[in-house]
């Protein structure tokens, strides 16, 4: 992490591939961003940037496993030339894990992001998914039990 002038700490944190795209996840000390990258004619271009504010700092984590606190989750994507919503999009998901949770996995019906739980406790995930759906989010513990996540901004696990 690189410090700015205003002495807030800036860096890249991640890299999520993507068939052709690239997602390169940058932090700030109030702000997460992840910036598509796709390839273009002469040169990659920024397609697309979503950004979700950070947890604050310090955030309490003794909270139950099947919950993440403080949990957004933004869609961004390219309108059609009728100015219709697109029919898929990027989504950022972001929250605070649980203390003892040690994975996390966030899947649409297209995609799939899978990572750890950063020190301070966030949980950052970048997939594709269809304009305006629900993600299945389920985090791993240290025990390596693994717990759906329930809160109404999500689809319910589906029983098997």
């Amino acid at each position: 992490m690189h410090r700015t002038t205003s002495g807030e700490r800036f860096g890249p944190v991640r890299l999520i591939e993507r068939d052709s795209d690239v997602a390169v996840v940058f932090a700030a000390d109030t702000t997460r961003w992840a910036v598509v990258v796709q390839p273009g004619d002469d040169s990659p271009k920024a397609s697309v940037i979503l950004g979700v504010p950070n947890p604050r700092a310090n955030f309490g984590r003794s909270f139950r496993a099947s919950h993440l606190a403080r949990l957004t989750v933004h869609q961004s994507g390219d309108p059609s030339v009728a100015k219709e919503p697109p029919e898929f999009g990027w989504m950022a998901l972001t929250g605070i894990a649980a203390e003892g949770v040690s994975q996390f996995e966030v899947r649409s019906s297209l995609d799939t992001d899978t990572g750890g739980v950063g020190a301070d406790g966030v949980v950052f995930a970048v997939l594709r998914a269809r304009w305006r759906e629900k993600l299945h989010v389920a985090v791993t513990l240290a025990s390596g039990e693994t717990v759906p996540i329930h809160q109404p901004s999500l689809r319910p696990e589906r029983p098997s």
